[in-house]
């Protein structure tokens, strides 16, 4: 299993002051958190990323908590901050188009 590390800014809002600067994810939560930036609802995801959509809010849930509790719309923001920073490893999934890697 691989890794993602995800930066989390020091200005944004976050419920669990503990948060380590950067969440450690896995491949799959590191996808689905990505995909999060399109504000796909979970069956989007999950027809996106070929999973089931009880699989989808499980990896939504621990990205959330990873990312110290914080709401699903500040998730969706993050993954848009990390998408334009470009901060984030190339994935292959991602860029094949589909109604969750589109603009909304």
């Amino acid at each position: 299993m691989r890794v993602v590390s995800f930066s989390v800014p020091a200005w944004f809002p976050s419920y669990d002051a503990q948060v380590p600067p950067e969440a450690q994810l896995t491949e799959q939560e590191s996808a689905v958190f990505l995909c999060l930036a399109t504000g796909a609802s979970n069956a989007e995801l999950a027809a996106e990323l070929q999973l089931s959509v009880s699989t989808v809010k499980f990896h939504v849930v621990n990205i959330r908590a990873k990312l110290g509790g914080i709401s699903r719309l500040q998730a969706c923001l993050l993954a848009a901050l990390a998408r334009q920073s470009g901060s984030t490893p190339p994935d292959d999934s991602l860029s094949g188009g589909g109604a969750a890697a589109g603009p909304r």
